[in-house]
């Protein structure tokens, strides 16, 4: 039997997805990196959840550090039943899905920006990186659930947190519930809530194009979850990379509001 944690996620799933197999820790150097790892060894097999209290190496995209300390966040990895060229779809069906799942659970209502951030009150609390392994997909959330004492470093950039109280667990499980029923989902279905949560339509953006930065318009999202936009050299859709808002220090976040 279940015992603590993993007792609370099973609570929250409900009756559904009883083949989930679920494991929690205290620390972990990364819950993806956990999951990939058993993956590629033969020791787990789809669907296997995981979650960290605290993880020591914890990675966002692009390479990129995402800050995991102890008792202020939720930190977890889904071993998905699903070839890598699905990444996209995850990504933005676990970007719906944590939306979801916090408007289950307290007052908040989460917006998406492009493609894969959350962010609550102006400040980014949510990040999800999906990678393959063994011909399947892993997808990592990390939610900031409280503030650490001292705030965010600044490498964090324009992060926040949820500040409102929340079981960890209880997230983990409807999270993991609105995930699996997105990717069992018709994907224009999951899109038009994306779409719904996406509010940049309409304004400006910088992005890269072969290190060089540009400026464009949002026009909106393609069939795909493909960011269209009108650029300095015409029409365009941006399949994968970053954008920003305002000014270099990301300071004008207000669309997210």
């Amino acid at each position: 039997m279940e015992q603590g944690g993993a007792a609370r996620i099973r609570q929250a799933l409900g009756e559904k997805y009883p083949d989930l197999r679920i494991r929690t820790l205290d620390t972990a150097d990364s819950t993806n990196l956990r999951l990939k790892e058993a993956a590629r060894a033969g020791a787990i097999r789809p669907p296997w959840l995981l979650t960290a209290d605290e993880q020591t190496a914890g990675r966002g995209r692009l390479g990129r550090t995402f800050v995991s300390p102890p008792g202020t966040g939720l930190y977890m990895s889904l071993l998905l039943d699903h070839s890598p060229a699905a990444s996209g779809q995850v990504t933005i069906t676990a970007a719906v899905a944590v939306c979801r799942a916090i408007e289950d659970l307290t007052p908040l209502r989460p917006k998406i920006k492009w493609v894969n951030d959350l962010f609550v009150r102006g400040k980014k609390v949510c990040g999800i990186l999906a990678e393959a392994v063994e011909n399947r997909v892993i997808v990592g959330i990390g939610v900031n659930l409280l503030t650490p004492a001292g705030g965010f470093p600044p490498e964090a950039g324009p992060a926040g947190a949820l500040d409102v109280p929340v079981d960890r667990f209880s997230l983990a499980g409807r999270i993991a519930l609105h995930l699996l029923d997105g990717m069992a989902q018709d994907f224009s279905a999951v899109l038009d809530d994306y779409r719904a949560r996406m509010p940049l339509v309409g304004c400006a953006i910088r992005y890269l194009v072969n290190g060089n930065e540009k400026t464009a318009r949002v026009k909106g999202i393609d069939g795909e979850g493909g960011l269209i936009i009108d650029g300095p050299d015409g029409p365009d859709t941006l399949r994968c990379g970053e954008i920003s808002l305002g000014s270099q220090s990301f300071s004008d976040f207000s669309v997210f509001e």
